[in-house]
């Protein structure tokens, strides 16, 4: 791994908006893995560069990239005075996090994917918020945009506060707009103690943000969209299981990573834990390869298992019983359901429906 931090001399301060207005601000540390995103690298770091909160360090790993992007990275290193790169081998976007986490000095912890960008005022916003409220974390709104710009869904959070641990992990596992992605939050240093990265490079924000979901003490969130997600297509996140069998395998191991996580800290709600997994399962079923199946089959049979002799959970008590239903012939009934996908997915192709 080379850590490269330009001569002083040949970099120049980012562009002052306005002055902080939060007084004695703590240092926030953003964290910007890179790998071949040499087109949205300059947006996305200098939408973070150029923020209204003015006390940041930006931290860009470079995880081995095959374009441009190692030299876009020093580029932008010697223009703005407060960024430091990273240069390593691959690993993967959850050790490349790491890495970036491990280098960093700041209070407060906030990652962007560098192909997105941020709103001006985003940390600012939300620093207010943990300030005022003494929070672990704030979370924001999420405009999916193209690579124009245009606005195509909107992931909205209510205002909302909680200040119980189990009703906060609870939010994670339950939340009807996707609670896990890192990007749309900024955090406490003190939550990623001791946290445990998991190699993987799909679904990695499951697991990273079920822990420190299961640290918080305090979590907010705001009705603001403050960062933009670029719906890009050369991004690993639209690779399908059945062609790229690490997504398969990472999708296996971060909803075991979250059903054991849960077990430990709050037994009371795995129920809600197994059944994200049970619907991740069903969602990806066919586009698993077949060689899989029985690995889910013995999994979700466990699982549904411990659900009736452990928790005493049956049809009518369980939280979704359609999934319900799903997880059991999943796990009693294989081949049959097996079918069951199949010929549903045979019947959509034909009639769209």
């Amino acid at each position: 791994m080379i850590h490269r931090t330009p001569h002083t001399a040949h970099r120049t301060p980012h562009t002052a908006h306005r002055n902080n207005s939060l007084k004695d601000s703590k240092l926030l540390s953003v964290i910007i893995p890179a790998y071949n995103t040499a087109k949205f690298l300059n947006k996305c770091v200098e939408s973070v560069a150029n923020q209204t909160y003015k006390n940041i360090e930006i931290i860009i790993v470079d995880d081995g990239s095959q374009d441009n992007t190692p030299q876009i990275c020093d580029e932008l290193a010697n223009k703005f005075n407060n960024i430091k790169v990273i240069h390593q081998e691959n690993q993967g976007s959850n050790i490349t996090r790491r890495n970036g986490f491990n280098a960093s000095r700041g209070e407060y912890i906030a990652f962007v994917d560098s192909d997105d960008y941020i709103d001006l005022n985003s940390y600012e916003t939300a620093i207010k918020i943990l300030e005022e409220n003494n929070a672990d974390m704030v979370q924001f709104g999420i405009y999916d945009v193209d690579l124009d710009g245009k606005i195509i869904k909107e992931w909205q959070r209510d205002d909302l506060t909680l200040n119980n641990a189990s009703e906060i992990y609870k939010y994670f596992l339950t939340s009807e707009v996707a609670s896990w992605p890192l990007v749309d939050k900024v955090y406490k240093r003190s939550l990623f103690e001791n946290l445990e990265w998991p190699k993987i490079s799909m679904t990695e924000d499951y697991c990273i943000s079920a822990q420190l979901f299961a640290r918080a003490q305090k979590f907010m969130t705001i009705n603001k969209f403050l960062y933009y997600y670029v719906q890009n297509p050369a991004s690993l996140c639209h690779d399908k299981p059945k062609t790229n069998p690490k997504i398969r395998d990472d999708i296996f191991t971060s909803s075991n990573f979250v059903v054991n996580l849960t077990g430990q800290k709050f037994p009371e709600l795995l129920p809600y834990a197994i059944e994200r997994k049970m619907g991740a399962f069903a969602a990806f079923l066919a586009d698993f390869s077949e060689d899989i199946w029985p690995q889910i089959q013995q999994s979700i049979l466990k699982d549904y298992q411990f659900m009736r002799s452990e928790l005493k959970l049956n049809f009518i008590k369980f939280i979704n019983r359609k999934l319900f239903l799903h997880g059991y012939f999943l796990a009693y009934h294989p081949g049959l359901y097996k079918f069951y996908l199949t010929t549903r997915l045979k019947i959509k192709a034909l009639t769209g429906i």
